[in-house]
């Protein structure tokens, strides 16, 4: 009589069990995540848009990584106070390869926040042109008035960032957050990003 109960009991631990694993699978699952959105540099004379793809890998129920590749486009013209001319205008792309990992402090069934902390390197190719009374000095680049210049530059840098995951219930998320980014040679950016996030 005792062995009816017992396979019982058994098969109802194996199916709460199955059910916790499953839930715990579709929370960690690997994903694509693509995401765009605007950028500025952190002095606020520059602004542009960027894109960028990242792989995300979960190695702990709270814990995932993600290479990612990423491209930036910037560009502004500052103009004289006075006259309202433009005297300088400066442009900037890049394409970096970045490494950020998250740790999730809040985990719900409908959102998670993420806080990443991360480096990267970045090939930098900046434009300059000056005005017709204009010199621009650097030490990558000096040009005299009514000229223009471009200089390329590498440099790796570290990534701070902080966001919201919004949770549709199957393996499509969107994600919203924002980052900041400073690199060696001091060139900086902010940017808010949205993202869709496709797992697998």
């Amino acid at each position: 009589m005792k062995t009816p109960r017992t396979v019982l009991a058994f098969l109802l631990l194996c199916a709460n069990y199955e059910l916790i694993f499953s839930q715990d699978h579709l929370q960690r699952f690997n994903f694509v995540r693509i995401e765009s959105g605007y950028a500025f540099t952190g002095s606020g004379d520059l602004d542009g848009y960027f894109i960028s793809n990242e792989y995300g890998r979960y190695i702990g129920n709270r814990l995932r990584i993600g290479p990612s590749v990423s491209f930036f486009k910037y560009s502004g013209i500052q103009y004289d106070v006075i006259t309202g001319e433009g005297f300088l205008m400066q442009s900037a792309d890049c394409i970096g390869l970045d490494f950020t990992g998250y740790y999730l402090p809040v985990k719900t069934n409908t959102y998670d926040i993420e806080a990443g902390l991360g480096a990267y390197i970045r090939n930098w190719h900046w434009i300059c042109a000056t005005g017709p009374d204009v010199s621009f000095s650097s030490t990558e680049l000096n040009l005299g008035p009514g000229s223009f210049g471009d200089f390329y530059k590498t440099a790796p840098g570290y990534t701070v960032s902080l966001g919201l995951v919004l949770k549709t219930g199957g393996k499509l998320y969107f994600n919203i957050r924002g980052v900041y980014q400073n690199d060696t040679n001091g060139d900086n950016s902010v940017t808010g990003r949205l993202g869709l996030n496709f797992g697998f």
